[in-house]
């Protein structure tokens, strides 16, 4: 634990007419830094934003409030990363990478030089300086994570396999039916209108094009599509339509089917089975999953261990 400092948790500033006026003040020391009411605001910003398109007025300081602690928990841990990455020299070479980082993002968004891309921050509230700190800390504090959080994780082929034995079924792809139809309309007459539907039946296993018939017969909307109503995820479909459709062959035509309007004869113009994707085309995306469920814990616990070593004293309560 580092020796303890004493700070007034006030910031004042003198007036003109040698009046005293409060203009900030401190919310917490974390060993031998700060951190102001103003560093908290700023940090809240892009929050009270988005918060500000869904609540108003009390509403909106009710849940302002909800999250000012744990902003400043973040805060303060931004606090203990830097300071520990300075002590270990991770902020050696950081400038470079810094300034690197700037010029990718530079001409990545097609800006034509630094005086251009300053303007471009200003417009969006903030200075070159303030944006080099902030990607500054960044990569220094992303160095030191990977340094005592990431290369420690390991990862077994056997992890990565048992994951995929254990979780087949997100992998998988659902059964997928594209189908086309034929209304035939009763148009108050339904035995006429079976009779119909029958014939086309018989016109279809004859082999006859069901696309011309769909253009040519068909009540629906789907007629001058040749019938065609685009394909479906099986357990999506409306029951009476799966049950129709379950043991057709691709390319064959269901029994008909009646309806409210009159009759309808579906066709399977293709079918495609439910499948799992192969171990070697998810594997990537298993790691990343193992490796942020590793991830998490022991982050938590490297940071909990730097808020131990500590000195950190909170000056009241955020108002």
């Amino acid at each position: 634990m580092k020796r303890l400092s004493w700070i007034v948790p006030i910031l004042l500033i003198m007036s003109g007419s040698a009046q005293t006026k409060i203009v900030d003040r401190i919310l917490a020391q974390v060993n031998g830094d700060i951190i102001t009411l103003s560093d908290l605001n700023r940090a809240m910003a892009e929050i009270r934003q988005e918060l500000a398109t869904k609540y108003s007025g009390d509403q909106l300081a009710q849940e302002l409030k909800k999250v000012q602690k744990d902003v400043l928990d973040d805060l303060i841990r931004q606090k203990l990363f830097l300071q520990k990455a300075s002590e270990l020299g991770f902020t050696a070479s950081v400038d470079v990478q810094v300034s690197s980082y700037i010029e990718s993002i530079r001409k990545k968004n097609n800006i034509k030089d630094m005086q251009e891309f300053e303007r471009a921050l200003a417009q969006q509230g903030t200075t070159l300086a303030a944006f080099r700190e902030q990607i500054r800390n960044q990569i220094i504090v992303q160095s030191l994570v990977q340094e005592f959080v990431g290369s420690r994780i390991t990862l077994l082929p056997q992890e990565v396999e048992k994951y995929y034995k254990d979780h087949a079924n997100e992998f998988s792809t659902p059964e997928e039916v594209t189908l086309s139809e034929i209304l035939v309309n009763s148009e108050g007459n339904p035995s006429e209108a079976e009779a119909r539907a029958k014939d086309m039946l018989a016109r279809l296993k004859q082999g006859e094009s069901f696309a011309t018939l769909a253009s040519q017969y068909s009540k629906g909307p789907t007629a001058n599509k040749g019938g065609s109503i685009g394909s479906y995820l099986t357990g999506k479909l409306l029951p009476d339509i799966a049950k129709a459709v379950a043991s057709v062959k691709e390319g064959d035509v269901a029994d008909i089917q009646k309806t409210n309007d009159g009759f309808v004869i579906y066709r399977v113009d293709s079918r495609k089975l439910a499948a799992i994707r192969p171990l070697e085309e998810v594997r990537d995306d298993i790691k990343n999953r193992l490796y942020q469920q590793k991830f998490t814990p022991e982050y938590e616990r490297f940071a909990a261990q730097l808020k131990e070593d500590a000195y950190i004293q909170i000056f009241g309560e955020i108002k």
